[in-house]
């Protein structure tokens, strides 16, 4: 009897260790994707890891730089050129204010003088070349372009009126010969053109009835 229960015994313990090695490796409640990771994202993570190691601005392997030399050049020129176009708004206020303060100036000038005042000639002066300056960096920002509005035609026209009509003016008082009348009636039609070159920059700048006239 002694026998034969070591032997039941021994049978029992076989069969219930056969389950565990029919299994082998495997491990419950595992699917067999998440036992063996995909080969592909092994090699994307070993490109991304090829990838990092260059630095910005490094040039890539297998890529060729040239041109970027003349590249560069010309994106320099671009930029420098399009920094010209934006100083005409700047360059206005020069001609306006010197202009306007030598009519200003003149109109305090003592009865009796024949001369012009060494402050009227300076302020005369700083304007026409102001003027020419303004005019000059007014086509460079249009470039030689001959279109527009209404707006746009009197701004581009009159403008280049203001220089000439300061230049104008740079002769009359270089001159002995003239007369007070003759400056006068230059600076009171600068006076006139500069307050119209005013509110049509105001117009194409702000857009039509910047000042809210609309009530007049």
């Amino acid at each position: 009897m002694k026998l034969a229960h070591i032997f039941m015994l021994i049978c029992a313990a076989f069969l219930s260790a056969s389950p565990a090695l029919a299994h082998g490796d495997e491990v419950h409640g595992e699917t067999p994707s998440a036992q063996v990771p995909a080969q592909p994202d092994k090699m994307a993570g070993m490109e991304g890891m090829h990838s990092s190691q260059i630095a910005p601005g490094e040039p890539v392997p297998g890529e060729g730089n040239a041109g970027s030399k003349s590249g560069e050049h010309e994106s320099d020129n671009a930029g420098f050129f399009a920094f010209l176009t934006k100083l005409h708004p700047a360059t206005v206020h020069f001609p306006v204010a010197l202009f306007l303060m030598a009519a200003l100036a003149e109109l305090f000038v003592l009865r009796g003088k024949d001369t012009v005042e060494p402050a009227v000639s300076v302020l005369i002066y700083g304007g026409a070349a102001g003027g020419i300056l303004a005019a000059t960096f007014g086509w460079i920002h249009t470039g030689l372009w001959f279109g527009g509005d209404t707006v746009m035609q009197i701004h581009r026209w009159n403008g280049m009126l203001i220089a000439i009509l300061g230049l104008a003016l740079v002769l009359i008082v270089r001159r002995t010969s003239a007369t007070r009348t003759s400056l006068r009636a230059g600076l009171l039609l600068m006076t006139l053109l500069i307050l119209v070159q005013g509110f049509l920059g105001g117009e194409l700048a702000q857009g039509q009835n910047h000042l809210g006239l609309s009530w007049l």
